[in-house]
């Protein structure tokens, strides 16, 4: 599976969109789904620098094709309230799903996950359902339309 329990982070407080890709980046290196931080940390804001991934007001998708990358992994973060994002329309963020893939998986498996989590991500019912989330089982059950179209 993409996701496990143990890569939702629920209520967090942070500032600025690099202070969240920090946390990703020292989450999946202490789960082993990286080697190395720094590079993944580096890796998430260059795309970010080349073209935000505020996909609309709230949402953010940021995701990587790295070396570091042991295994495609997606996390999911809900902040306590919506953060500055960097994006040339101005979005506030306040979920986030980040998606790491090895560098040899870019053309395929990305392109899978990001298609489907964004396909899920302009039914209106989905984004209702994102405002009630609460629980990281609540995220599980969410996000498990998504998990059945990448496999």
């Amino acid at each position: 599976m993409l996701l496990q329990e143990n890569q939702i982070f629920l209520d967090i407080e942070l500032s600025n969109r690099d202070d969240v890709l920090d946390l990703i980046s020292s989450k999946a290196q202490e789960l082993g789904v990286i080697q190395d931080k720094e590079t993944l940390v580096q890796d998430l804001i260059s795309r970010e620098n080349k073209y935000s991934t505020a996909f609309q007001e709230g949402i953010a998708i940021p995701h990587a094709k790295s070396e570091t990358v042991n295994k495609a992994a997606l996390f999911f973060i809900k902040m306590n309230q919506k953060i500055d994002w960097n994006s040339p329309d101005q979005f506030k963020v306040r979920f986030i799903f980040a998606i790491l893939v090895l560098t040899e998986e870019a053309g395929t498996r990305h392109l899978q996950i990001l298609s489907a989590l964004a396909g899920n991500l302009m039914e209106e019912d989905f984004q209702e359902s994102l405002s009630t989330i609460e629980t990281k089982e609540d995220v599980m059950n969410l996000l498990k339309s998504v998990e059945k179209e990448v496999v």
